[in-house]
């Protein structure tokens, strides 16, 4: 009963993009509302108000352009910064954030008027040309080169103060949402070189121009934020936002569950059910563009031999792995695309579609690969509980077929050193985005593992290059979706990676919080986190 509950709310979800409330309705409230008739005592101050949240990990830094992104970044940076863009998920669009308005010069050109009354944390003013130093800066690091590397530097032009065109090496139809994502934020160059370089940014960064600034960075402890006062948006509700670095899953349940924090995210997925229902609490559960996926190493044996690939395809139960790796928070996938992605398109029928169970099949096809006796291999996962259950399921469920499976869990930054190496054999990734372009290019053999993190260096037919170039030319919409198809079909019969669900984002908070969203790249919102009057 609860899957067929979890099915519906998504499919709720998908049809109105109003990401609220998990199994509970949001509460609702204006945030900041103030007393509408004058006190009649002396007036006292308001007691400081903190939000405080159980975060799974320390972030690698506090500012995005020195180095590879990583997902305990994401809702702290948010808080930080700002993007030229922002993704509303109920109008499954962007909308403006540090930019008031743009358009298209031509398909690789377009100019953005920005907001004039917008200063660094500092305190200095932000212009156009803080854009064009961002996007060189993100450059020249070399980290995230899938993002930054898209953009045509010597394109881009600074018009004035508040204009700017910003030029892509390419026709990119998903430009707009891409800078709409966090490790696109905008930093403020003047308010860099005031402090040294942007490398002394990574500790107390005080060149974004984000709702909140820090306070103080306590490693394996804390980030404290408090309200910039001088934000040129909406005034945050809360006066100070902690993050508390809680590594374990079940640890930052129980504080939520004490009192000694407001918001706990990424909860150990067996927990969540017990809020269900439970007043003092509410489960926020967002789908998302978000896909788990086992990653072959095609360049290494035995993943080099299609049978093989095939073969560990149908060996996996998709629906039970959901059950125990996700409790039913998420869609199983059978594309390299996320079922509420733009471009996905279900198998029809005109080719073999190898991603789903069939234990007995799997051992036939097994037995016609260079490997009929089986084999054995390592399975890198990034450390927490969600991955390390998903291996193991995948450990137990070949087995069956005589592949024997080594799992071995690794800390964040070794294991995206590993990947961009191509120093795996297999790979757990849980990957975001909603450009179908950047999923894609995990599959093109023309970009290096470097490039992505990992990846499975498939070489495919011609023909697959032939169509990732057309879909990475084509603007309009329903065209690329028919090209993505094709492209689904070549990936689905050879199998160069296992795509395996994609799960909900779930946090847990106390009842009267409200406010908490999703980010376009599924990172939990808090910026505009409110408490709602009882």
């Amino acid at each position: 009963m609860k899957k067929i509950l979890a099915i519906v709310f998504v499919i709720a979800v998908l049809l109105s993009f109003a990401a609220c409330g998990g199994k509970q309705p949001a509460p609702t409230a204006t945030p900041g509302t103030q007393p509408t008739t004058q006190p009649t005592t002396q007036p006292t101050e308001k007691p400081k108000e903190t939000l405080i949240v159980a975060h799974k990990g320390d972030p690698t830094s506090l500012c995005h352009l020195t180095v590879t992104f990583g997902s305990n970044n994401g809702p702290i940076q948010n808080m930080i910064y700002d993007r030229l863009l922002d993704y509303n998920f109920e109008k499954s669009d962007v909308e403006p954030m540090l930019a008031t308005s743009w358009e298209y010069i031509d398909d690789t050109h377009i100019k953005f008027t920005l907001r004039k009354d917008v200063v660094a944390h500092d305190g200095s003013p932000f212009k156009a040309s803080d854009v064009i130093y961002t996007l060189r800066t993100g450059q020249e690091s070399g980290k995230l080169a899938n993002y930054y590397g898209n953009f045509d530097l010597d394109g881009c032009e600074v018009v004035d103060d508040y204009t700017v065109i910003i030029a892509t090496k390419r026709v990119d139809p998903f430009a707009l949402y891409n800078l709409s994502n966090i490790p696109l934020s905008i930093v403020v160059e003047e308010a860099v070189k005031n402090s040294g370089t942007i490398e002394d940014q990574n500790q107390k960064p005080d060149a974004g121009t984000g709702p909140y600034k820090v306070v103080e960075w306590i490693s394996g402890s804390a980030v404290k934020l408090e309200r910039n006062e001088n934000y040129w948006g909406e005034r945050p509700f809360f006066d100070y936002v902690e993050f508390r670095i809680i590594t374990d899953a079940s640890a930052r349940v129980m504080n939520l569950e004490s009192g000694t924090v407001n918001v706990a995210l990424d909860p150990a997925t067996g927990q969540v059910p017990m809020f269900e229902g439970n007043p003092k609490f509410q489960i926020i559960n967002y789908p998302t563009t978000n896909i788990t996926t086992l990653y072959l190493n095609c360049t290494k044996e035995p993943f080099n031999d299609v049978k093989v690939r095939q073969a560990i395809a149908l060996a996996l139960d998709y629906e039970a792995n959901l059950e125990v790796a996700a409790n039913g928070y998420g869609t199983i996938s059978d594309s390299f695309l996320p079922k509420n992605s733009s471009a996905y398109v279900a198998p029809d029928g005109s080719y073999t579609n190898y991603y789903h169970y069939d234990v007995q099949k799997a051992r036939e096809i097994l037995a016609q690969s260079n490997y009929p006796n089986g084999f054995s291999f390592e399975l890198l996962y990034m450390e927490g509980a969600t991955f390390q259950a998903y291996a193991e399921l995948i450990q137990n469920q070949l087995d069956q077929i005589g592949i024997k499976v080594t799992p071995v869990q690794t800390a964040s930054t070794a294991f995206y050193e590993l990947l961009s190496a191509g120093n795996f054999q297999a790979e757990i990734v849980n990957s975001s985005n909603p450009d179908p372009a950047i999923q894609l290019k995990f599959f093109d053999h023309r970009v290096g593992f470097a490039d992505v993190r990992g990846g499975t260096g498939w070489k495919g037919p011609d023909e697959l290059d032939t169509l990732i170039d057309q879909a990475n030319s084509t603007i309009d919409s329903a065209a690329r979706k028919q090209i993505y198809a094709k492209i689904a079909a070549i990936i689905n019969e050879n199998c160069p990676a296992i795509p395996l669900y994609s799960p909900n984002k779930v946090c847990l908070a106390d009842a009267d919080i409200a406010g908490i969203k999703l980010t376009e790249f599924n990172d939990i919102d808090l910026s505009k986190a409110y408490r709602v009057s009882k």
